[in-house]
């Protein structure tokens, strides 16, 4: 049926997908020169499963343009919402969210003001799954249950900002202990490398992507800064990186580049180059002629680093393992513990004497990290 102007409109998508129903609506004019023309600017209110379901997002849009909540909303909804928000800053984790989200299946189309605390509860302490395409129940694991509940947590401050409920219904209980145990027993401890699995990393670097597990032993950066590291921030010629984002003390911070990596990186900066990418590490096992991106996102980090790993017969480790190595044969090479913390980017408010009063020359860290012995007995 055609709606009357000034209603939105609905589309329906071609091709294969479980959402087909695009709901939008006119925001704005503007004169297209090209044309000589009006033209309308439309905003785009997201994709639905059905008509009814696009058209409720039409509706709840013209009660107040202005408003980014509405208590007639679903859960499902209030997470489209919170994903666009962290997308636009984090795309990486955003899409870790939406990996968790479709655990919720059974409470993403309640509505957020007819759900209680209880009921939250009750849907976490029950295991929650998902069907898969296969038509078999997939259970979430203690550890992906601590997410959802993070990220219910992080959905309701959402509602609570927007006043539409008085208190936090996710914040106003806490996981069963029983899940709380299998969580902490299943959460590996960050475990280095020893000498003999360094060895074996070394003597390999000819297999996909081993290489770049042997520069994060070299480098310490975390996971999550190693793949946003730019190439307009890696000086080859002058012997350092500059990077890091997650805590104050680690932000932009600049990382000597040891000598027994050096070639390694100038190769990861040719092939950025070649590749015309911002980043420095791109995957260079995506094929050619794929137009998905070859920025190294961390998701393909960690599926790559489980495959080099399982090749190498290493897949007990984890990709922060890396870090933890750094920090440890930093440690057993006598590199000063000041230099330690600055180069990993940690605190070092706790100490009045090195936060206030030490500033050492870039040169000294640059020695510093010289005294990196990657061969050398693990602690």
């Amino acid at each position: 049926m055609k709606r009357a102007n000034g209603q939105g409109s609905i589309s329906t998508l071609k091709g294969k997908r479980r959402k087909k129903k695009w709901a939008r609506v006119v925001t704005g004019y503007q004169y297209d020169e090209k044309k000589d023309t009006v033209i309308q600017i439309r905003k785009s209110l997201g994709v639905y499963k059905t008509e009814s379901e696009a058209q409720r997002a039409i509706d709840n849009y013209q009660r107040n343009p202005y408003e980014f909540l509405n208590k007639d909303m679903v859960l499902n909804e209030v997470f489209l919402k919170l994903h666009e928000i962290i997308y636009e800053t984090n795309p990486d984790y955003a899409d870790d969210l939406k990996y968790h989200w479709r655990y919720c299946d059974q409470i993403k189309n309640e509505k957020i003001t007819s759900l209680q605390t209880v009921h939250l509860m009750r849907f976490l302490n029950s295991t929650p799954f998902y069907i898969d395409d296969n038509g078999n129940k997939k259970y979430a694991s203690p550890n992906t249950i601590m997410r959802i509940k993070s990220l219910l947590n992080q959905m309701y401050d959402l509602v609570t900002a927007e006043s539409i409920l008085p208190v936090n219904l996710a914040r106003n209980f806490k996981i069963s202990k029983k899940v709380k145990r299998e969580y902490k027993q299943q959460h590996k401890r960050h475990v280095p490398f020893s000498k003999e699995e360094r060895e074996i990393i070394k003597s390999r670097l000819d297999y996909p992507f081993v290489d770049f597990i042997y520069i994060s032993i070299f480098m310490e950066w975390r996971p999550g800064e190693l793949v946003e590291i730019l190439t307009e921030n890696t000086f080859l010629e002058e012997g350092y990186v500059i990077g890091g984002k997650k805590t104050e003390n680690g932000y932009m911070r600049t990382v000597p580049i040891h000598p027994s990596i050096k070639n390694i990186i100038r190769s990861y900066y040719d092939l950025a180059k070649e590749l015309n990418s911002p980043y420095l590490f791109n995957d260079p096992y995506i094929s050619r002629h794929s137009t998905t991106a070859k920025h190294l996102s961390y998701s393909n980090y960690r599926y790559r680093f489980s495959k080099a790993m399982a090749h190498l017969g290493l897949d007990s480790h984890t990709p922060h393992d890396s870090r933890t190595t750094f920090a440890t044969i930093a440690k057993t090479s006598g590199i000063d513990a000041f230099a330690i913390k600055k180069i990993m980017g940690h605190s070092t408010k706790n100490d009045v004497t090195e936060d206030c009063y030490i500033d050492p020359d870039f040169q000294w860290y640059v020695e510093q990290m010289g005294k990196f012995n990657y061969d050398g007995e693990k602690e």
